[in-house]
Order: C-alpha cells, then sequence, then structure tokens
C-alpha cells in the first residue's frame, strides 16, 4: 500500500513541477500557451527528471 501512495505523490510533484516550469515560461498569455508550455514542461521532466530519480533509488536500494 506504501508504493501506491508513494507513487501517486510522485505523480503529483511532476505535474506540480511541470505547472511551475509552464508558469515561468509562458509568461501571461492565454490558456493555449500555458497548456502548449505545460506539455512541453512535462515532457522535460519525464525524459530528464524520471530516470535520474530510478538510477538514484536503484543505487540507494542496492546499498542498502
Amino acid at each position: 500500500m506504501s508504493w501506491v501512495i508513494a507513487i501517486g505523490i510522485a505523480l503529483l510533484v511532476i505535474a506540480y513541477l511541470a505547472m511551475e516550469l509552464a508558469t515561468n515560461e509562458d509568461k501571461g498569455m492565454n490558456l493555449r500557451s500555458y497548456i502548449k508550455a505545460y506539455k512541453k514542461s512535462l515532457l522535460f521532466i519525464c525524459i530528464f527528471f524520471i530516470p535520474l530519480i530510478v538510477i538514484s533509488g536503484i543505487i540507494y536500494y542496492t546499498f542498502l
């Protein structure tokens, strides 16, 4: 059960980070540009941060 909670929290954190990056990139334009920036930010986070978290988890559990 704790894995389900951890995965849910991780998904919320990823969505929050993507929203923050999109807000910074959008700079007060309309909703369409915000959604476009959100998709781009979400893709950036999924490509770069998720593998980093997976690698750090593997290293953590290797030395546990």
